[in-house]
């Protein structure tokens, strides 16, 4: 997952640092601890093609003003730059938030990251807010169960 993480987080929008970019595997490894926490990969063999996480959280709900909930936060959607636009984000999007269970969910993306804005909005996310924090931008998203 560091690997995906490398590949996909160095490049624009996000423009991570390498070092940071591959972190993703170590911050997945943390989170797994929290609660309600759900991880969907797609790969062959040993060999990871893509990976989408989550945990129960209410951040997100708190840096938009709304009220916490009982609320799934997705993390992490990655897929390898190849192999995108064959339906595997949308797969483990889905997969993912079927194993959420009920309840509102939230996450937080880069403005300009075109690909990932086209899934979730095809998926029923809306822009909730708009965050800066530390020189970055992040739209926060919602999306109703269902």
């Amino acid at each position: 997952m560091a690997d995906v993480g490398e590949e996909v987080f160095t490049r624009p929008p996000w423009c991570e640092p390498a070092a940071h970019a591959r972190g993703v595997a170590a911050r997945l490894l943390a989170d797994s601890r929290r609660p309600g926490f759900v991880l969907a990969l797609a790969g062959e063999g040993e060999e990871v093609y893509g990976f989408a996480y989550g945990h129960r959280c209410s951040t997100l709900t708190r840096l938009a003003s709304r009220p916490a909930a009982d609320v799934f936060t997705l993390k992490e959607l990655a897929v390898l730059p190849g192999l995108r636009g064959r339906g595997i984000g949308a797969a483990l999007h889905d997969t993912l938030l079927d194993a959420a269970g009920d309840g509102p969910r939230w996450l937080a993306t880069h403005p300009a990251a075109t690909a990932a804005l086209g899934l979730y909005r095809s998926r029923g996310w809306r822009v909730i807010a708009l965050h800066n924090a530390c020189g970055q931008t992040r739209l926060i998203m919602r999306k109703a169960r269902g």
